[in-house]
C-alpha cells in the first residue's frame, strides 16, 4: 500500500504532501542512524524538532501530532522511526503524557521479545 493511501489520506494530506513527508521520514531515520550520540538532549531536541517541522510543513497541525504517531507506529515502514522519535521527544523534555499510550505499546511489545 502506498504511504499516500496508508498515512496520507487518513489525515487529509495531498499526494505531493505525503510524497514530501515519506522522503522526509526516510531522511530523519538515516540521520538518526548517521548521528554519534543520540542520547543527548541537543540531539535529542533537534531529531525532534526536525520530524515537528517536517510534519508541520507537510500540513499536519500540532494537535494531530500523538494520533499521527500513534498511526505511524503500526505502519511498518514506519514504526523503526517512531521507536526513535517518541524517546527523542521524551530526553528532550517533552511532556511524558503526550505520545503516552503508543510509548506503553512500545515498551509492551519490547518486552514481549524479551521473553
Amino acid at each position: 500500500m502506498s504511504f499516500y493511501k496508508e498515512v496520507g489520506a487518513p489525515f487529509g494530506l495531498s499526494e505531493a504532501q505525503s510524497t514530501q513527508m515519506e522522503q522526509g521520514f526516510q531522511t530523519l531515520e538515516k540521520s538518526f542512524h548517521a548521528a554519534e550520540d543520540v542520547n543527548s538532549e541537543t540531539f535529542a531536541q533537534s531529531f525532534y524538532q526536525q520530524f515537528e517541522t517536517l510534519v508541520k510543513d507537510c500540513g499536519i497541525q500540532e494537535a494531530e501530532l500523538e494520533a499521527l504517531v500513534n498511526h505511524l507506529y503500526f505502519t511498518q515502514e514506519f514504526q523503526t522511526l517512531v521507536t526513535l522519535i517518541i524517546p527523542s521527544y521524551y530526553t528532550a523534555g517533552g511532556d511524558t503524557q503526550m505520545f503516552e499510550d503508543t510509548y506503553q505499546l512500545m515498551l509492551a511489545e519490547l518486552q514481549l521479545e524479551q521473553h
